[in-house]
């Protein structure tokens, strides 16, 4: 089989595992209430934190279990894991049975993220592959979302709910026909080598490094989402130019991808300050007026800087990790928990006023912009164990 179509099997397996996470996340209290009769708000915010709280702890051992098991193991077995998890949430008599089933379900396809590193580690040309996969996640998440609306259209829920499996049954039959059977998927020559062993010290240092940037950045993102529409209302526009308006920066997420890969030939490593920089002022913008059409060039502003971002922190972690599974499961662990952190500090930040959220947004993307810019520490001197001289072949891991 060729290295092409088993990459288009990991892009595959990320987009299925995308539909599954977002498509009725924006239902799930008409979901509550149609399937179970349960109109509490909290049921809602409990299915999200038990989930949430899941997958923060699903993703390390998946990422231990890499170590042990090729990725098509793990996919085959996860993949029918989840085709029997489907059914039985489609079949659930109340609340209570379908929470425990969708932590379980969680728990399950969190393995699939592991096809994200291997998707990257059998390409070519790794900026190319990182733009590749923000075109799914971002354009995945507006499909989801229609799949999501078109389930709950259906007079029956349930019946949506169980044709899933069908998807994950015929996937798996895909992926075991075709993916490679060893532990790790044999690479095409790839233009940026993979990283040497280091010392476990020094490796764990980088990962603790990069960890930290990704918990800021996603932190950043996610805090200004959960109350921008009412943010957007109290400026006097209705529901429908709110919701028009909190969907722009993935618009300008999608329109400014093509330009990541000249973007990052022509700054480097520089992008990704740049990219936080863009995203400060998008976000202290909107901040700053209640206009509408400031307000919409505030949120393009913003969504520019995390489609240049998305890519220039991707290519930064996988620097770091490489792309074998237990490294990169140890960042995408930070990423979930950023999940958790995010809500918080929204409700709390949101107490005092809606706007809030985005102004500690601006701030935490500046704040990390200087601080990547700092210089890195200076280079040991000559004949010592770190001196780069001794290691010409490794690539620098400093975030």
């Amino acid at each position: 089989m060729s290295g092409a179509s088993f990459r288009r099997l990991y892009l595959l397996v990320v987009l299925l595992h995308l539909v599954g996470d977002v498509a009725l996340s924006p239902f799930y209290p008409q979901l509550f209430e149609r399937l179970f009769g349960v109109t509490d708000p909290a049921a809602t915010g409990v299915y999200i934190w038990v989930c949430r709280v899941t997958a923060l702890a699903a993703m390390p051992l998946w990422g231990l279990l890499a170590r042990r098991f090729s990725l098509s193991s793990l996919v085959l077995g996860s993949l029918g894991a989840a085709a029997v998890l489907e059914l039985a949430l489609a079949a659930s008599p109340a609340y209570p049975v379908f929470l425990v089933l969708s932590a379980v379900q969680v728990a399950v396809t969190m393995a699939f993220t592991l096809a994200y590193p291997a998707f990257v580690g059998t390409g070519a040309d790794r900026v190319r592959d990182v733009t590749v996969f923000a075109y799914v996640v971002n354009g995945g998440t507006v499909a989801a979302t229609l799949i999501g609306a078109g389930i709950m259209a259906l007079p029956q829920p349930r019946w949506g709910i169980a044709a899933c499996a069908l998807l994950y049954v015929a996937l798996a039959v895909l992926c075991h026909r075709r993916l490679p059977r060893e532990r790790r998927a044999p690479a095409v020559a790839d233009s940026v080598p993979e990283p040497r062993a280091r010392a476990p010290r020094g490796a764990v240092a980088a990962i603790a490094a990069v960890s930290a940037v990704v918990l800021a950045v996603e932190t950043a993102r996610l805090v200004v989402r959960p109350f921008f529409t009412l943010y957007a209302q109290d400026g006097g526009v209705g529901t429908t130019a709110a919701a028009v308006l909190f969907l722009l920066p993935q618009v300008a997420v999608l329109a400014v991808l093509p330009l990541a890969g000249r973007a990052h030939a022509l700054l480097g490593r520089a992008l990704l300050p740049a990219a936080c920089l863009l995203a400060a002022a998008g976000l202290a913008w909107q901040f700053l007026t209640l206009d509408p059409v400031p307000l919409a060039l505030g949120r393009v502003v913003f969504g520019v800087g995390l489609g240049l971002g998305h890519v220039a922190l991707d290519l930064r972690v996988f620097a770091v990790t490489g792309t074998d599974g237990p490294a990169f499961s140890a960042v995408a662990t930070v990423r979930v928990a950023a999940t958790l952190v995010s809500p918080v500090a929204a409700t709390a930040l949101a107490a005092g006023g809606a706007g809030l959220p985005l102004a500690a947004g601006a701030g935490l993307f500046a704040v990390l912009a200087l601080l990547l810019c700092l210089p890195s520490r200076p280079p040991p001197p000559p004949g010592t164990s770190d001196d780069p001289s001794a290691h010409r072949t490794e690539r620098p891991h400093h975030v």
